[in-house]
């Protein structure tokens, strides 16, 4: 049986990815600092709780077997005011460097490590003058700062290292404040939406969309290359967000203009769009509309 670890195994996107594995017949170290019933009762998953322990303890938690790939996607703070806490960001920075010596230690050759577009924004921002910084910079510099400083442990470690820039994920069985999730809960509840006027480019991609991907890369990437993972068709933010009000509620007025954009409109040129499908030979599978659709009811299922 081939075996894999996860970290922040039981949330959104890990549970998404850990079933993803188990589909291909994986056998799953989960670490995370709970676990539901599914996980815990499955036979395929090894739970390993992370809770008020070093990483440096879990050596002797995690059976000795032959691994395929370490996926890092544990990250506090990914929403609300913990965004702007460097502390916690910080945290986030020596956890995941600290995670990649445990890859080195268990035996595992690979990391897939769980990136952010924010940290291109971030990068853009620096190189930017006359824009205030926001709180999500602090989100965004730690996840740059682990992407350079865990390939640099990778690599001193003799790891291999691949990146994932992942874009805005959304879909069934999120509950959060991203911005697709909490847009569509309000429109489905009636509630006013309010955005910036919407025209910075952005790219979403739906979840299974981003873990096939995601798995793609373990299996086939290269090391060392960054892989994004997004729908491959960024453009303005607004049509995404007409798109979404008109499937979801088109009676509905959206408030686009009602939040002032203070932020840096990013270049997808530096992006390889296609280098998932060229390297791993997966093609995304649903389209946004097909996505909202799914995700409107879903949300409407649990009001």
């Amino acid at each position: 049986m081939k075996n894999v670890i996860v970290t922040g195994a039981n949330g959104f996107i890990g549970k998404t990815l850990v079933n993803a594995l188990l589909e291909k017949g994986y056998h799953v170290v989960a670490l995370d600092i709970r676990f539901d019933e599914v996980l815990a009762n499955d036979d395929r998953v090894t739970c390993v709780s992370v809770l008020n322990k070093e990483v440096s303890e879990l050596a002797k938690e995690i059976p000795a077997e032959d691994y395929m790939c370490f996926f890092h996607l544990a990250w506090a703070g990914t929403s609300g005011p913990a965004r702007a806490d460097y502390a916690v960001q910080l945290n986030n920075v020596k956890l995941a460097c600290d995670y990649i010596k445990l890859c080195a230690e268990v035996g595992c050759k690979r990391v897939v490590y769980a990136s952010s577009i924010n940290e291109m924004e971030t990068y853009e921002y620096l190189q930017s003058d006359d824009i205030e910084p926001a709180g999500g910079y602090i989100y965004g510099t730690g996840k740059l700062a682990a992407h350079l400083m865990g390939e640099t442990v990778a690599k001193l470690n003799g790891v291999e290292f691949i990146p994932v820039i992942i874009t805005n994920i959304y879909g069934v069985g999120e509950k959060s404040a991203r911005m697709i999730y909490t847009s569509i809960n309000k429109l489905v509840h009636k509630e006013h939406c309010s955005f910036t006027a919407g025209y910075q480019t952005y790219d979403f991609i739906y979840i299974t969309d981003a873990i096939n991907s995601i798995v793609a890369v373990a299996e086939k990437g290269k090391a060392f290359n960054r892989y994004y993972i997004g729908s491959g068709e960024p453009k303005p933010l607004r049509e995404f967000l007409l798109e979404m009000r008109d499937i979801v509620d088109p009676t509905a007025e959206i408030g686009l203009g009602d939040i002032p954009f203070k932020g840096v409109d990013i270049s997808y040129s530096q992006f390889d769009l296609k280098k998932v499908e060229r390297d791993t030979g997966y093609i995304n599978q649903i389209p946004f509309a097909d996505g909202i659709k799914m995700t409107a009811d879903y949300i409407r299922g649990e009001a």
